[in-house]
């Protein structure tokens, strides 16, 4: 993670990237983290991150817990995120989409807008099973190793690949792709299908399918997927499945204003 700079120069400006930032990287950890710790991942003095950190509890963003003396998010953090996520143009539009693909199958569904380095995930709903399988919202999803991440390969912008394959591949599981070859042949056959799988690939006993949506302007907007043990999503999924989720997305991409033929002619 790039050092922040301590220059004068902009110190309001930096003062609130360093803030949001620290917001961001303490949501993603799930985890309580401490000053020491937070210092060392920013490139900048305890202090400076005290005071930063001092300033989230004091406007109820971070909570310090009296024990450990560490840091987590707070409520009102979450229901802000929440609040942001139900307001997305994109999450409204996909919800009955949602709603009816897990009614008709029972599975979780996850929905999903693309970043630089993954997959968002902007809303979820829990499948029907008394064990829930899924994955939550906020959460970012690689590229390589996610069947969201893999649409975003197949019908994103090209330079979301190039990007990825300027280091290598890390290994999440034994069974996730890590030769460029071996993905970029994955993809072509995504492209083709119109959806894609991993399963094992991103964690042991866990498959996804997912499915591209597309705004207006026939761009890539980004995922709609069901998420699964491999016991219930298999390798093979069940056609009925596959034609279930294209269609939903699919449905999601006209409510949208997606028309695949003026895409075509643009």
């Amino acid at each position: 993670m790039p050092p922040i700079s301590g220059q004068k120069t902009g110190e309001g400006v930096q003062a609130v990237v360093l803030a949001l930032r620290m917001l961001e990287h303490i949501a993603q950890s799930q985890r309580t983290l401490g000053v020491t710790e937070l210092a060392r991942a920013f490139g900048t003095t305890k202090s400076r991150i005290h005071r930063h950190l001092q300033t989230l509890v004091s406007a109820g963003y971070l909570v310090q817990e009296a024990e450990t003396e560490r840091y987590r998010i707070s409520a009102r953090l979450m229901v802000l995120g929440q609040t942001v996520s139900e307001g997305h143009e994109l999450t409204i539009t996909a919800r009955p989409a949602m709603l009816d693909l897990r009614e008709r199958f029972g599975y979780s569904v996850a929905l999903s807008t693309p970043e630089p380095d993954g997959m968002r995930i902007i809303a979820t709903l829990p499948g029907r099973s008394n064990i829930e399988m899924g994955v939550k919202s906020g959460s970012l999803l690689a590229l390589h190793c996610s069947s969201q991440g893999k649409i975003a390969l197949a019908y994103g912008d090209e330079s979301l690949m190039r990007h990825l394959m300027q280091n290598p591949l890390p290994a999440a599981t034994p069974e996730t792709l890590v030769d460029p070859v071996e993905l970029a042949a994955d993809i072509r056959t995504i492209r083709q299908q119109g959806w894609a799988g991993a399963p094992n690939e991103a964690m042991i006993g866990i498959n996804a399918l997912a499915a591209p949506i597309f705004d207006a302007m026939g761009h890539f907007a980004g995922s709609l997927a069901v998420v699964d043990s491999i016991q219930f999503i298999t390798d093979r999924p069940d056609a009925r499945l596959i034609e279930g989720v294209k269609h939903a997305a699919a449905k999601i991409s006209a409510d949208l204003g997606y028309r695949p033929s003026a895409a075509r002619a643009g």
